[in-house]
Parts: structure tokens; sequence; C-alpha cells
């Protein structure tokens, strides 16, 4: 997790515009996928030992944005992302502001387009939750104890039935769900930001065994979720082939 102050230069924003030299059927769908903490260097095409072939076969077909800037934590990319604004003017004024009341989220602009809303959401409400668990738990030193709550909202109720399910293949399942009943003919708007690779570390044990050669277990975690979040991206762009939605399908990806 990137802790220097200051706007950081990173190059993970994937841009997939097709059918560049035709007419379109209609307005396009529009999916955005956000990763969580990705480090500049762990992908495939800058060289890393962690494998991400569906990042890379992406990147390789659309076009890669390899100049632009984000802030080094989470909270304040994502405000910058749904209110287009500097989260020092997003309301707070601290690294980890986010957007005021008076900001248009992108969501609520899209009403004003010919997108399909959907008025859903399924995540979380703060941050480090439990991949299994989706707890988050929180030290008071004073008593020396730890307490910990369920953090997982399916809308504004608290979700339930998903106890020792990796949130990645939750959060994957309801997008390819979403993207298999759509009407083709309605444009989507799909922002799917996932918690990956956000601390805590953990991940399937099937992935960290891809990677038995890198010898810091840490490292070897991460490189596992990282695998865990390029299967996802794949996985969510298969199904917008198989239900005829991506030859008329921007995809950004971003961290």
């Amino acid at each position: 997790m990137l802790r220097r102050r200051g706007p950081q230069r990173l190059p993970l924003l994937l841009l997939l515009c097709w059918r560049l030299g035709g007419a379109a059927p209609g307005p396009p769908h529009v999916v955005v996928v956000l990763a969580d903490d990705l480090g500049w260097r762990d992908v495939g095409w800058h060289g890393s030992e962690i494998r991400t072939p569906n990042l890379d076969a992406l990147g390789a077909g659309g076009v890669r944005l390899e100049r632009y800037y984000t802030q080094p934590l989470c909270t304040p990319s994502r405000s910058q992302l749904l209110t287009g604004r500097y989260q020092v003017g997003g309301g707070g004024g601290g690294e980890r502001a986010g957007g005021s009341a008076a900001c248009a989220l992108l969501l609520e602009l899209l009403y004003d387009w010919p997108f399909s809303p959907f008025p859903w959401f399924l995540g979380y409400l703060l941050g480090s939750e439990d991949y299994y668990t989706h707890e988050r738990c929180v030290p008071i030193v004073a008593k020396n104890i730890t307490r910990c709550v369920i953090d997982f909202r399916d809308g504004e109720e608290v979700a339930v039935g998903f106890a020792n399910m990796y949130s990645i293949n939750i959060f994957t399942k309801r997008a390819i769900d979403l993207i298999a009943n759509h009407q083709t003919e309605k444009p989507l708007f799909l922002y799917l930001a996932l918690q990956s690779v956000h601390e805590p570390l953990q991940v399937p044990e099937k992935y960290t065994e891809l990677y038995s050669f890198i010898q810091d277990k840490n490292r070897r975690k991460y490189a596992g979720m990282v695998s865990v979040m390029d299967e996802a991206v794949g996985n969510v762009t298969l199904a917008l082939k198989q239900h005829g939605l991506w030859d008329n399908t921007i995809l950004i990806f971003s961290t």
C-alpha cells in the first residue's frame, strides 16, 4: 500500500473502444473496473513476475495511458474518479477527503444520458475488511480488546449469505449476472470497484501456489491476489463477449 504523499504517476489505465473506424450501433456500454492499491510494476507488461495475461491482452488490443496521475491512497482516488474533482476541493480538505454533498457523482450525471440506471450497491462502506468474513475489526487499546462488525451491504441492507466467500468472486459474479440480464440495445454503465489488492493479504491457496518461487510469503500472497483480480477482469470481459455487448463497449481499467 503506497504511503507517499501527493499525486503519483501510474500507468494502469486501459481504454478499449471498439469499432473506432465505423459507425457503432448506438451509444456504447461503459464498464469501469477499479483495482485498489495495485502497484506500477505488478503487471505483466511492465516485466513483473506476477502473471496478468488478461490485463496484458486488453492493453495490447487497446490503449495504454502510461502518464497519468492518481492519489497514493484508495479513498481520495475513488473520490476523484466519482466526482471529477481534486479531493481537497471535494470536501474535508484532507488527504482522505471524500466528495461533499454538493458534488454530483458520476452515476448521477449519467442519468441525463441514455444509460440504464442501476439503483443498486454491493460492497463495503469502510476499508480493510476481511476478504472472507467481510468484517471490519477495530482494536480498542484502552480495553485490550478488538471489536468486529460486518461491513458488507447489498443496497442499504446488511448483505447476508456471503460468509466464507472470497469478496472478488462475489463482486465478479454480481457483475456477470448484471451483464447476462442486460438488454443489449440499452447502454450499460457498470462501475466495478474491486477490493483487491488492498490489505489484508488474503487469497485462496491455489493462487499462491503459482508463485512458489517467491520467497517472501507476503509478496507471494500479494501476487496471488493480483492473479485473482486479473482472472476476474477476464471473466467480466468474457461475459461481455458471450452476451453480445463487447463490440460496442468501452472498458476502462485503472487503480
